[in-house]
């Protein structure tokens, strides 16, 4: 992390912090508003944590933003995102080489995945210079909202593996600081971590192994979040991205983490215990309701002497998950592409929190084409979350550029093109009755459609037409 910062600090993307800054609440707020700064934001180096409350100086500086803009990201990636999107592209396109130059070419490329595969170092060759920790309360751990429950640990790196060890996984979990070495862990019910919980507690286990990693390498925690198809170990992604293999060293409880990580935080899932989680001030700009999780207990804790802690402010967009976020929907559309060949682009506003809207571009050639698109999506690994999705013809305008999308998606509203559908959702769709399922909306604005001239009424007199039918205070008219 250490390095990574340096990286920050000669392209003029970081901001040093001498002066003491409260891990409760202060923090995070100046961290949230650093990132409202768009691309003229910064990542932000608090050299002094501490907890007022508690009279406590911490000895581990915080660092925040770290994916600050663009920029920052190509810097975490060591090269252009849209590069790595390309690249995808292209081996996904591979076809039989006729040519020598073209077999010399497609003999390269595959060369090139031998450094894709993550490469285990063995324990007596895995050192370095740790220290170990009492417990989570020497590490300057955030609670970002006033109403959250308590101190979170927002950029864990959530390693977990199979019962068998053939699988391993990846994850990006809250963790709430429950005790001074208990975790409780928010993993959702369609997430590798909560399955492989599940094959444990079947097979009769009262324990699973889980270790987290916080800091090294900054494109570990992106990596946590790719939505990768289920199976497939996230730090692969770093090995195509990086073109070297992470190095993994192992835990005491078999997990392997990142031989590079600031700080390990090594234990187990009780499997059968679990605890109340949260409130948690979450993306969408609401609390995030308290309930039962599974509970991770603390068995040892590894930091280098000179660790940095790495979070992040999930909060109202745009935050720092923007630009996460950005890199996921560039470099997966490719993938994307080949379940839904007629897919020509997406995107992923910040404001509908990724999962509840996208916008698509299709190439619709039949009637009812978005429509069997829309089911596609909605069976799609993660895509399969999304709650709203618009789907538009490749006439229309960027699918960024809103103030001229609106007004073309508006011109072909139809509600007879809305397909009303039932699903799994995102734990973060706050509009849901239930838990992780609910109802899903997709709008067919492909076509444009011959509609009687409407009246368009002023504000004020909209206003009065709907108090007729509800309690109002106020409407605004944007269209």
């Amino acid at each position: 992390m250490k390095e990574f910062i340096q990286i920050l600090k000669e392209n003029d993307l970081l901001r040093v912090i001498e002066e003491p800054v409260d891990v409760d609440l202060e923090i995070a707020h100046l961290a949230y508003i650093e990132a409202k700064k768009g691309e003229k934001g910064k990542a932000l180096l608090f050299k002094n944590p501490i907890d007022k409350k508690l009279n406590k100086q911490y000895k581990f500086p915080v660092l925040m933003n770290t994916f600050c803009n663009k920029k920052a990201l190509n810097l975490a990636f060591g090269r252009d995102y849209e590069e790595v999107a390309e690249e995808i592209s292209k081996l996904i396109k591979l076809h039989i080489p006729t040519s020598f130059k073209a077999k010399m070419d497609f003999f390269m490329n595959l060369l090139s995945f031998k450094n894709i595969p993550p490469k285990r170092l063995k324990k007596n060759k895995a050192l370095y210079d740790y220290e170990i920790l009492n417990s989570l309360e020497e590490l300057p751990i955030l609670k970002t909202w006033e109403d959250d429950a308590g101190k979170f640990i927002t950029m864990g790196q959530v390693y977990t593996q199979n019962l068998d060890k053939t699988q391993n996984n990846l994850g990006m979990y809250r963790l709430q600081m429950s005790d001074k070495n208990e975790l409780l862990i928010h993993w959702q019910i369609h997430k590798d971590g909560a399955n492989f919980y599940h094959e444990y507690k079947n097979a009769g286990f009262k324990k699973m192994p889980v270790s987290i990693a916080i800091g090294g390498d900054p494109l570990y925690i992106w990596c946590s979040q790719a939505p990768l198809p289920k199976g497939i170990f996230e730090l692969l992604l770093y090995g195509f991205i990086k073109k070297t293999p992470v190095k993994l060293t192992p835990c005491e409880n078999g997990i392997f983490v990142p031989y590079d990580s600031d700080v390990v935080i090594e234990g187990y899932v009780d499997l059968e215990e679990f605890k109340i989680e949260g409130p948690f001030g979450d993306h969408t700009g609401f609390y995030t309701p308290a309930e039962l999780f599974p509970v991770m207990k603390v068995e040892k804790i590894y930091a280098k002497k000179d660790a940095i802690y790495q979070a992040t402010v999930v909060g109202k967009p745009p935050l720092e998950d923007k630009i996460m976020g950005l890199g996921t929907e560039r470099i997966f559309l490719p993938l994307l592409q080949t379940s839904v060949p007629d897919l020509l682009d997406y995107n992923m506003p910040e404001n509908g929190v990724f999962h509840n809207l996208i916008l698509a571009k299709i190439d619709a050639k039949y009637p009812a084409h978005a429509q069997q698109i829309m089911h596609a999506f909605w069976g799609v690994g993660q895509m399969s979350f999304v709650k709203h999705a618009i789907f538009v013809d490749k006439n229309a305008p960027s699918l960024k550029d809103y103030d001229a999308l609106i007004p073309y998606i508006l011109n072909r509203f139809d509600a007879e093109k809305i397909l009303i559908s039932e699903g799994i959702c995102d734990q973060l769709d706050h509009a849901s009755p239930n838990s992780c399922f609910g109802g899903k909306a997709g709008l067919d604005a492909c076509e444009e459609i011959q509609v009687e001239e409407l009246e368009i009424l002023e504000d004020e007199k909209l206003l009065e037409l709907f108090k007729t039918k509800v309690e109002l205070l106020n409407l605004k008219q944007f269209y």
